[in-house]
């Protein structure tokens, strides 16, 4: 159930009362379908929340930000196909974040729990319905990818990996390999592996509560830790697996009871908020330099757990600052969520190409000044024009066909 932002914080901060109620306000005209994009978005399951746009938008372009820092950064240093054998390590933080900016996988993966789980707690739901309804919502546009890849790379194709793919293994080897079409169906198929589970985890929330959750948690640290101490490489095992994440989407169903049972915005969340990017920037630049994503380091065991962690900790508290968000920039972040799908899968295939044809701008002599440069003044455009066109033409006509799947 949506917060009403206004009553649930007036007798705590009195003082706030004027902010609140424009705050209150903008959520409502925003609610009431400012952005058109958003109407086929919406749930029939979940009132809508323009902050849970907000967060899917930050994801969205920090992992555009990421692949445009990477690849177009090679590009410019090596003049070289990319590979993973000179990671840069950075001193300047925010530098630091956004080479690390992977971990908007694990940001999209807490969310995920957080908006099922704020939709379907203590409720019943209809497995049939829910799986539909992610089918609807997953499946036109990545069927539309492996069509088009497959096209490309017809040489490529054998039907065991069609089977991986499709079957929500595409994150296990022998999946299709499509180059930069199939780049993030990796994980498309661990979010499908969450889908698969979350009736079973919603049941045990339900009937058991929060303990139940925080046990599977800790047996998720633990089985890393054992096969960690039995020579499991933990690189990829905790990056591109369900083992890897299911804490994550554990700990965002966490942050959903929160917010639905004890959360209130206010003063102390917003600056919550600011504590947890704080957080967030810092071990960000420590993992860096522990090795960054490349590094085999053992304490990757208990990585996932605290990133997933520090991400339930922001999307709590930006839920409370998100009410103080302008009309015109919640729109934007609106639009921005409203096709964040798209922009997922479709935004490595552009960087790709524009590196490819080198339709590049060359700014500095910094190589990670104009890898910045060439993903805010090019690929970044292209990718939400992109992703604008095949969200209104292959996902929205399937959006509005979903139906209701939680007992009321």
């Amino acid at each position: 159930m949506q917060m009403d932002y206004t009553a649930s914080t007036t007798a705590k901060y009195p003082d706030e009362t004027n902010r609140q109620e424009i705050a209150r306000i903008a959520h409502s005209l925003i609610s009431m379908n400012e952005f058109r994009y958003t109407t086929s978005m919406r749930s029939n399951n979940i009132k809508y929340l323009p902050e849970i746009d907000h967060l899917r938008a930050y994801a969205a372009l920090l992992i555009i930000f990421y692949h445009g820092l990477h690849l177009f950064g090679w590009k410019f240093r090596f003049n070289t196909p990319f590979d993973f054998s000179e990671w840069p390590q950075k001193l300047n933080p925010i530098q630091a974040f956004l080479l690390e900016g992977h971990t908007a996988v694990a940001f999209f993966m807490v969310l995920s729990g957080f908006i099922f789980t704020l939709g379907c707690y203590r409720h019943k739901i209809s497995y049939r319905g829910f799986i539909r309804n992610r089918f609807l919502r997953t499946y036109p546009l990545f069927l539309f990818m492996l069509i088009l890849g497959l096209s490309v790379f017809p040489d490529h194709f054998n039907w065991t990996g069609l089977f991986k793919t499709i079957f929500f293994l595409g994150n296990y080897p022998g999946a299709l390999s499509l180059g930069s079409f199939s780049a993030m169906f990796w994980a498309i198929a661990i979010e499908w592996q969450f889908y698969l589970l979350f009736p079973l985890l919603l049941w045990l929330l339900n009937r058991y509560g929060i303990p139940a959750l925080l046990i599977l948690i800790s047996l998720m640290v633990l089985l890393r830790l054992g096969l960690l101490l039995q020579g499991q490489d933990m690189q990829l095992f905790t990056y591109m697996t369900i083992w890897g994440r299911l804490d994550q989407f554990l700990i965002g169903m966490l942050a959903a009871v929160y917010y639905k049972t004890r959360f209130h915005p206010g003063r102390g969340w917003d600056w919550m908020m600011l504590a947890s990017v704080v957080l967030l920037t810092a071990s960000l630049t420590i993992y860096n330099h522990l090795g960054g994503w490349v590094s085999h380091g053992g304490w990757k065991f208990i990585w996932p757990t605290w990133e997933g962690l520090v991400w339930g900790l922001l999307i709590i508290s930006y839920c409370s600052v998100a009410r103080h968000t302008p009309v015109f920039l919640s729109r934007g972040l609106a639009a921005i969520g409203t096709i964040s799908y798209s922009l997922y899968l479709i935004h490595y295939l552009i960087i790709n190409e524009l590196i490819t044809r080198e339709w590049l701008l060359s700014i500095s002599p910094a190589p990670m000044w104009n890898a910045l440069a060439n993903t805010i003044l090019i690929a970044l455009p292209l990718t939400l024009l992109v992703s604008a066109f095949t969200y209104r033409w292959i996902e929205k006509p399937f959006l509005s066909k979903r139906g209701k799947y939680r007992s009321n």
